[in-house]
Order: C-alpha cells, then structure tokens, then sequence
C-alpha cells in the first residue's frame, strides 16, 4: 500500500510492527513533520516512525522564511531609500524611543544607520532604512 499523504492524527493504517515481526494496525499519534508521523502498534504498544516516499506528487513546497526578501523587492526597496535620502536635506537627529517623530523626520540610528520616517501611530514609527523598512517605538517619555 502507497500512501501520498500522511494520514490523519488517530487514523490506522496497515504497517508493519518490527516488535510483533509482522503486519498490524498502528494508530497515527502525531504528525513529526510535513512528511513523517509517529504510530504506535494497536497490539504490543510498540512506537515507530513513519516516513512518506517522497514522490514528485507527494513533495510539498517549503515554506519561505519570515525575513526572506525577493530580488526585485530588495532592488526596489534600495530605489525607494535612495529617493529619500536625495530629496532630503534635513539633519539627521539622533533616534531615541523617549523623542517624538514626525512623518519626513531624517533619523540616525545606531545599529541601522539613516533612517527615513514614512509613518507615525501613537507610539511607533515605520522607518525606512538602507537594509530594510522597520517598525520603531517613539514618544516613551
């Protein structure tokens, strides 16, 4: 029996025990990953794993990580920063969360360098920094 897809939490399936030496019943009692489960023998209580055959219909696409950042947005984000950082001739102040910013204020922050606000709400900014865009904590007095 082929399966291409793991099967349920609590569902049987027909596989076989190494402890009883021959095919039974196992109970899937948890999920390890996208294509592995954990399953215990309905007879002796024995515990195994179960891995799917990775198939090209049973691989399942990975998913990106949080921070990842494709090429043409990176490229654009760059484009957008140095927009700002021409048009804008102000002098930079020195970013601290007790000063209270103002949307166009030029901001100086130690560990990300200069900044560009492009948003204010109660008490954070959305910067936009060389690397990236970031959300700050301001007006903390």
């Amino acid at each position: 029996m082929e399966l291409t897809q793991l099967p349920a939490v609590a569902k049987k399936i027909y596989y076989p025990c190494k402890k009883c030496e021959c095919d039974r019943y196992h109970v899937v009692t948890a999920h390890t990953s996208l294509t592995a489960a954990r399953l215990e023998c309905e007879v002796c209580k024995s515990k195994s794993a179960f891995k799917l055959e990775e198939t090209k219909r049973t691989r399942m696409a990975v998913p990106k990580k949080p921070g990842a950042v494709s090429k043409s947005k990176a490229k654009g984000h760059i484009a957008r920063w140095t927009e700002l950082r021409d048009k804008n001739d102000a002098k930079p102040m020195p970013y601290t969360m007790k000063l209270n910013f103002e949307v166009g204020s030029v901001v100086e922050h130690p560990k990300f360098g200069l900044g560009f606000v492009i948003l204010t709400t109660g008490q954070a900014i959305q910067v936009v920094f060389e690397d990236g865009e970031r959300s700050l904590v301001h007006n903390r007095a």
